[in-house]
């Protein structure tokens, strides 16, 4: 009687429990373009800790499909993901892919990236500008996969790909300079770009149908759109 008791005692308290960590946390199912979707249809989950509690900050953990962290980080709304700290992202072998800070949900400080086998790829720093609302990022150091380091002190050839986005040009004083080149593999469009000290002058893309469009600003550039960071 007294194990049935125990036995009945201990459901009891498991369910509860697992009440409580429902109403505390919240699960997401994401698509690849950060969109809602199904338990059925889906990329990756989203799990938002302390949700049903009124808090300045929200831990916001993604996971891949095999259960190991995709990203992790602090937001300040709990239903919009708004960027504030230190941001840690993964690749799906568990090893580190890059560490970013924001300050609500701009690119700020010092930024790290990492190659899936755990060799150094890049050391960026950002720069928010509030009057302007844009970030500029200065390419510190970069290394190709084969570990040459083609970006020393801010100068040299850059090339990368990250999320749908593959760029590549010269860097001078750590910011763009001239003619850079890539291509969206979302968007499916291939694009050329002209910059002066990191500011965009003009750019032209062409789409599948070999459709182009001119742009003269970052903030008219769609490729931008496509940034998983």
């Amino acid at each position: 009687m007294k194990k049935y008791v125990f036995h009945l005692l201990y459901i009891l308290f498991s369910v509860s429990l697992s009440a409580q960590i429902n109403l505390i946390s919240k699960k997401v199912y994401l698509d690849s373009l950060d969109r809602e979707a199904t338990p059925e249809n889906y990329s990756y989950t989203r799990v938002i800790t302390n949700y049903s509690q009124k808090s300045a900050r929200y831990v916001v953990t993604d996971f891949y499909k095999n259960g190991r962290k995709k990203m992790t980080g602090s937001s300040l709304n709990k239903d919009v993901l708004i960027k504030d700290g230190e941001f840690i992202y993964y690749y799906k072998n568990n090893s580190k892919e890059a560490v970013i800070n924001y300050s609500e949900n701009h690119k700020v400080g010092k930024e790290f990236n990492w190659y899936e086998n755990k060799d150094i790829k890049s050391e960026k720093e950002n720069f928010w500008n509030p009057k302007t609302k844009t970030t500029q990022t200065h390419i510190l150091n970069f290394w190709t996969k084969n570990k040459e380091q083609t970006v020393t002190n801010g100068n040299g050839e850059y090339e990368d790909t990250i999320g749908a986005v593959t760029e590549k040009g010269t860097v001078k004083n750590g910011l763009k300079q001239g003619e850079w080149t890539g291509k969206d593999t979302v968007l499916k469009i291939t694009f050329i770009e002209n910059y002066d000290k990191g500011i965009l002058i003009s750019g032209s893309s062409t789409d599948e149908n070999n459709v182009k469009t001119s742009y003269s600003s970052l903030n008219k550039k769609q490729t931008v759109k496509n940034s998983q960071r």
